[in-house]
């Protein structure tokens, strides 16, 4: 009877075991790409906030602390695996990291040398390829986090957790 009793607990926690991920695991994975996005939120919004170009070297200061972070999260959602053996998620995070630096090293710098210069200098051709760089800045990001946000919300409901708005 010991030995029925030992080998029904065993299988119990193989089952359990090898059952693979479980929900606390991963919410503590979305909550790391979440963490990434929302650091690189703080200094993509520092940037947007300088673009209006009174402060040039604000706005400097603040691009190169954009590019900076665009490129660390972009490091940093590189060393994250697949979940589950699942990269849906992961692969859409990579590709919103990718976009943000590229929108920082490009767009951004396009922008940071027309916006610095004196503003009796500045052309209407200026103001033109400022509104271009805007509009290409404004809808690759808002692809991009279009995206991300579908892709967290199919991941929350196929591991059955809400995601909470308001945290931050």
């Amino acid at each position: 009877m010991k030995k029925l009793s030992l080998f029904a607990s065993a299988f119990l926690l193989t089952i359990l075991v090898s059952c693979g991920p479980t929900q606390n695991e991963a919410i503590t994975y979305n909550d790391n790409i979440t963490g990434i996005i929302d650091g690189l939120t703080i200094e993509h919004t520092l940037f947007l906030d300088q673009i209006d170009g009174h402060n040039i070297d604000s706005l400097k200061i603040s691009h190169k602390l954009f590019v900076d972070k665009a490129t660390t999260s972009l490091e940093a959602s590189k060393k994250i695996g697949p979940f589950a053996d699942k990269k849906e998620f992961i692969d859409v995070a990579k590709d919103y990291f990718t976009t943000l630096h590229s929108i920082a090293t490009v767009e951004g710098t396009q922008m940071v040398e027309i916006m610095s210069k004196d503003s009796m200098q500045i052309t209407q051709q200026d103001l033109d390829k400022i509104t271009e760089i805007a509009t290409k800045f404004d809808a690759d990001y808002d692809n991009a986090y279009n995206k991300i946000q579908a892709a967290q919300m199919k991941f929350a409901k196929e591991w059955k957790f809400t995601l909470d708005e308001n945290k931050k």
